[in-house]
């Protein structure tokens, strides 16, 4: 078994690209990693076609190469932001003589699920099951070979905008890959930097990214929240233009090499910054700079937090809060300044692959994961990848949750 699973992530920023491959003994290995600026892309959606697909292409192209690999079809991921997520219940009836539920049950009753009204812009992304009830006796992960009358299912549908989707499929396609299906950003993301334990007994992830800050809140296993603050890592950088009079990509330097939030003891210290008013050099103060740095980054948070509670989601994290995404993760005392101001434990989620262990991979690590974590559902032949030919055929084996089965979280 040497099948690939490509996972990109279209950012604000930049592309990730992530190729993973399973092994002959069925486990996942990273073996492809690309990374391209990205200029065409705002607050989470499209604003230029042509300039995605060509940071895209980019991407993939530096993943095959590292991968030695080609890729024809990969997995995108739509920000919990542009998600909203609805509560709806399925019911069928158990039509074997013998009145054992089988996969085919279970699939019948997920697509009973599906028959809801939603708005004309949105499309349903993901199915998640909550609880299957076997005539009358709820709280039932997975109902399979057990015998009943009556199956229904208490599900939680994931639906995001049509647009959206469409315009990331287009350029998709433009930069010449087919799409293999779409993943809603907190479920992969979560799944690999996430616990079982955190999402079972109560955690929020933030992702806070170049443009966007993505929230989600999982509880009892379930992602029960998402949200999205407009603000990210580059507003802290553009703030760093605008007070220290230089180029956006110097203050993106300046961020990266001297970025904190804790105040020097010696306020004297300086560092040489070329302004760009008068085109000459000047001495500035880091603790201006942190100044800079730490007003931003606590208005973010504060954004977070004020999000959370006015969604009444907040009191629902007993774990952790998970921060991850090049936002702030690389910002000298930003998870203390975090814990301060969301009043909750704050911890750095990152990948635990080889090679990708840093905050900015974890979307797309995640997808690669998610995909993999959830193969079984996804095709028809259990733990076996189908062929990139075979994805051509089955055209819209694709949409990620179509074929869940007996998914349970």
């Amino acid at each position: 078994m040497n099948e690939i699973i490509t996972g990109i992530d279209i950012g604000t920023s930049k592309v990730c690209t992530i190729i993973g491959q399973c092994d002959k003994n069925g486990e996942l290995r990273i073996i492809g990693i690309g990374m391209y600026p990205c200029n065409g892309m705002k607050k989470g959606v499209v604003v230029d076609i042509e300039t995605t697909a060509f940071s895209i292409k980019k991407s993939i192209e530096q993943a095959e190469r590292m991968a030695n690999q080609k890729v024809t079809s990969v997995y995108i991921k739509i920000p919990g932001g542009l998600t909203e997520i609805y509560r709806n219940k399925g019911l069928v009836a158990v039509t074997r003589d013998d009145k054992e539920i089988t996969n085919q049950d279970v699939e019948r009753v997920l697509q009973a699920a599906k028959i809801m009204a939603i708005p004309s812009d949105k499309q349903i992304i993901e199915l998640i099951p909550i609880e299957y009830i076997v005539d009358g006796y709820g709280e039932i992960k997975d109902p399979v070979g057990m015998a009943g009358i009556r199956l229904e299912v208490d599900a939680a549908i994931v639906t995001g905008s049509l647009t959206a989707v469409q315009n990331m499929e287009k350029c998709v396609k433009k930069a010449g890959y087919n799409m293999s299906g779409i993943i809603v950003e907190p479920l992969a993301t979560a799944e690999a930097i996430m616990t079982k334990d955190e999402k079972e007994l109560g955690a929020a992830l933030i992702d806070i990214g170049a443009g966007i800050t993505d929230i989600a809140v999982f509880k009892s296993g379930n992602l029960i929240y998402t949200g999205m603050i407009p603000v990210g890592g580059n507003h802290i950088t553009n703030d760093l233009s605008i007070g220290l009079k230089i180029s956006f990509e110097e203050a993106e330097i300046i961020k990266k090499k001297y970025g904190s939030v804790v105040k020097l003891e010696n306020n004297d210290e300086t560092v040489k910054i070329a302004n760009i008013a008068n085109h000459s050099s000047q001495d500035t103060k880091l603790n201006d700079i942190i100044d800079i740095i730490e007003a931003r980054v606590s208005e973010i948070l504060t954004m977070v937090y004020e999000e959370m509670k006015s969604s009444n989601v907040i009191d629902l994290v007993s774990t952790n809060i998970v921060i991850t995404g090049g936002g702030i993760a690389f910002i000298k005392g930003s998870l203390d300044l975090a814990e301060s101001i969301l009043g909750k434990n704050v911890r750095l989620g990152l990948p635990d692959a080889i090679g990708v262990s840093t905050p900015v991979y974890s979307a797309s690590v995640g997808i690669v994961k998610y995909v993999y974590a959830n193969r079984k559902y996804l095709y028809k032949k259990q733990g076996e990848i189908p062929k990139e030919k075979d994805k051509k055929k089955n055209g819209v084996l694709l949409r990620i949750k179509e074929w869940f089965n007996d998914f349970w979280i």
